[in-house]
């Protein structure tokens, strides 16, 4: 062998060498990212999600809290101007009122007398998958404001037992979980002042300084609407109301951006909902204004709700539902069929049995922004074993690609002399 060749020799191991070490460097290095591994899994698939908000959330906007509080349903409201909401707390069972109090635990809420205040709390209907945290709430927190039903309890069986005075031919609930609520709402209200306020379709909750004309340009403007309960309307069954259709259906309002919370509402409620808006009926209202960009599903998908007059008028372009392991099919393949036909892809929407706990951000220019504990997901999500593979092997193809590449070129060169 002559020097010229030997150099060349030398010089095709060294590179080989330095390319191994390369090689193995970033096979280590993908490795290592086993150490983050959900971090880099959400990374990866969330940037496949074409229809995926920002994450950005912006501190000094609106934001809503979706919280995991397995089958039931909860959420926090924190506006811009300081003041927050809480529609529904869960179920009263640990395993999802213990979610629901850490939860709450993570925030600094504002004080009074030491205490800290929830200036407004909605309580939809007596299920206790939708109240049993409440008295946990009016036991911790001052509670200004309380919004219900106007349901009252009796049990026949022990009529003495009456929290306050029946009126004649009203809608009343025998559920035990519901009369522990009343009383500590009714404790809440002659201890500390709270208010205690009937749902209804007129109520208005909005910010000191709101007025019409500026409320989409002003970073300081909220509004809360109830449509329902429609009033009326009685939704009664031998006596006994039917507490679902006594959800209010809610629109929080901010920078014109608007989000819909919907309770366990079914189809009864949301066709008179549908109605009444069509019609006019919402005086102030047109019905573009309830063209909606985030709808928390009512009554946790059910096949019963979600119908197609009231998607259509509401026509979100996100949607959220408050879900948890559960028997009755919640959430049902149907309803999510008809998300999807009103033009809600899959990957825009998210379930707190799935996605954990979801927080959507209005911004102070009206930018929407979503975080999950787990990302949303288009078709197929990529776990961190095969994103180290696909890492692992284009490195080996890139770095060993002149090998390969004279490899097969002499193999072609030597199966042409083999034929000669």
């Amino acid at each position: 062998m002559n020097k010229k060749t030997e150099d060349k020799t030398k010089k095709a191991k060294s590179a080989l060498i330095t390319r191994t070490i390369i090689f193995a460097l970033i096979v280590l290095a993908l490795c290592s990212t086993f150490f983050f591994k959900e971090k880099v899994e959400n990374l990866v698939n969330y940037n496949l999600n074409k229809n995926a908000l920002s994450t950005e959330i912006d501190e000094n906007g609106l934001k809503a809290h979706f919280i995991d509080v397995g089958q039931g349903s909860a959420a926090l409201i924190q506006f811009p101007t300081g003041e927050t909401m809480i529609v529904d707390c869960g179920h009263y069972k640990s395993s999802s009122l213990d979610k629901f109090k850490d939860y709450l635990g993570k925030f600094n809420f504002k004080k009074e007398n030491n205490e800290q205040v929830i200036d407004y709390l909605v309580l939809t209907h007596p299920d206790a998958d939708h109240i049993g945290g409440a008295t946990y709430v009016f036991e911790n927190y001052l509670v200004k404001n309380c919004y219900l039903p106007q349901i009252y309890y009796y049990n026949t069986e022990f009529p003495e037992d009456i929290p306050w005075a029946i009126p004649p031919s009203a809608p009343t609930c025998s559920d035990e979980t519901y009369r522990k609520v009343i009383t500590s709402l009714d404790n809440e209200v002659s201890s500390f002042g709270c208010q205690k306020v009937y749902a209804n379709e007129h109520i208005r909750i909005r910010s000191s300084s709101y007025n019409e004309e500026s409320a989409n340009s002003s970073s300081e403007m909220w509004a809360v609407n109830f449509f329902a309960p429609i009033t009326g309307k009685q939704y009664i069954s031998k006596g006994e109301a039917i507490t679902n259709e006594y959800s209010p259906i809610i629109i929080v309002e901010y920078m014109g951006r608007k989000i819909m919370l919907t309770g366990d509402g079914s189809k009864k409620l949301e066709t008179d909902f549908v109605s009444k808006a069509q019609e006019n009926g919402y005086a102030g209202f047109s019905e573009t204004y309830f063209d909606v960009d985030i709808l928390q599903i009512a009554h946790h998908g059910s096949k019963y709700s979600s119908s197609e007059n009231f998607l259509n008028l509401v026509k979100p372009e996100y949607a959220i539902i408050s879900v948890g392991k559960n028997s009755y099919g919640h959430p049902s393949q149907e309803a999510i069929d008809r998300l999807n036909n009103a033009g809600v892809t899959t990957n825009s929407i998210y379930r707190t049995d799935n996605n954990g706990n979801v927080l959507v951000g209005v911004s102070t220019v009206g930018k929407l922004s979503l975080v999950a504990n787990h990302v949303q997901y288009t078709t197929y999500k990529f776990e961190l074993w095969q994103i180290v593979l696909i890492g692992v092997g284009a490195s080996a193809i890139i770095i060993y690609s002149p090998y390969l590449i004279k490899f097969f070129n002499v193999k072609k060169k030597g199966g042409k002399k083999a034929k000669k």
